[in-house]
């Protein structure tokens, strides 16, 4: 009698809460906390002062010398930035995973003492169709304390979220424009060195300098493209962040879990792009 109470009572709790399948949130999660770019990027900038220093005046030097202790310094803070987000990610991700308010070792363990008696009517499938009833009643009734726990992560855990993100996106414009001013100061040198190796007996001095230049060029394009996709890559997971604080009693919905679905695969086709330059 007391089982048949306690089966009605769980019975009754699924038809309240239903079971929301939180595929969409752990991919999305699992996607962001794979961002591409950003420690690759922070390394470059910490670096500047490494690429810079041969096409340096020696007042520009001194200069360049003082900002580089300040980037170093500030280097290990700046990582952190983008650890919290992962481990945040990473979080969100184990939360709305399958495993994570998954019963099932405890009730195979109740499961394991149930012996067959063939006698009294109880052999293998009775054993083991009590353990699969054991195993969907603690699926069900976990269900809904998996999705509190995820709603209340994602609500309590978005401003921070936000702000961080935001962050982010500032030191990514910071890095790029640090970037534009070092290409700037190196090509002008070296349009200047260029000038003055136009002579016959100079002919190879200025294949080489051209030929540097334009490597030179190609280097900084490519971070300039980098940044873009990394503060893309930042958007996205903010939006999709959003999108989640915006509906998280809608979680269950399919409209939802397509956008959802979407931002995963943007931010994965972003991870791409970045690992693929």
């Amino acid at each position: 009698m007391r089982f048949i109470q306690v089966t009605l009572t769980l019975a009754l709790t699924m038809g309240l809460f239903g079971c929301t399948n939180l595929k969409e949130v752990q991919d999305f999660a699992g996607q962001s906390a794979k961002l591409s770019g950003y420690t690759e990027l922070t390394t470059r900038f910490r670096d500047t002062y490494y690429r810079e220093q041969p096409y340096l005046s020696c007042e520009a030097d001194r200069i360049a010398q003082e900002n580089d202790a300040r980037r170093k310094a500030a280097y290990k803070d700046l990582l952190t930035v983008h650890q919290s987000v992962t481990v945040y990610m990473q979080t969100l991700a184990t939360l709305a995973g399958d495993d994570s308010f998954d019963l099932s070792p405890g009730i195979d363990s109740l499961s394991s003492g149930i012996k067959t008696h063939p006698d009294l009517g109880i052999d293998k499938a009775q054993v083991d169709a009590i353990s699969g009833l054991a195993k969907v009643i603690s699926k069900w009734a976990t269900s809904s304390y998996q999705q509190r726990a995820v709603r209340n992560f994602i609500q309590e855990g978005n401003e921070p979220l936000q702000t961080t993100l935001a962050g982010m996106e500032r030191l990514i414009d910071y890095y790029q424009k640090t970037n534009d001013n070092e290409w700037k100061t190196i090509k002008g040198l070296l349009e200047v060195e260029l000038l003055f190796t136009d002579q016959p007996e100079s002919k190879l001095l200025a294949t080489l300098a051209r030929a540097h230049t334009q490597d030179k060029a190609a280097e900084y394009q490519l971070a300039s493209k980098k940044y873009t996709e990394a503060k893309k890559g930042v958007q996205t997971i903010a939006k999709g962040h959003q999108l989640l604080v915006d509906n998280l009693d809608k979680l269950s919905k399919q409209e939802i879990k397509d956008s959802l679905r979407q931002f995963s695969k943007d931010v994965r086709a972003i991870n791409n792009h970045i690992e693929s330059m």
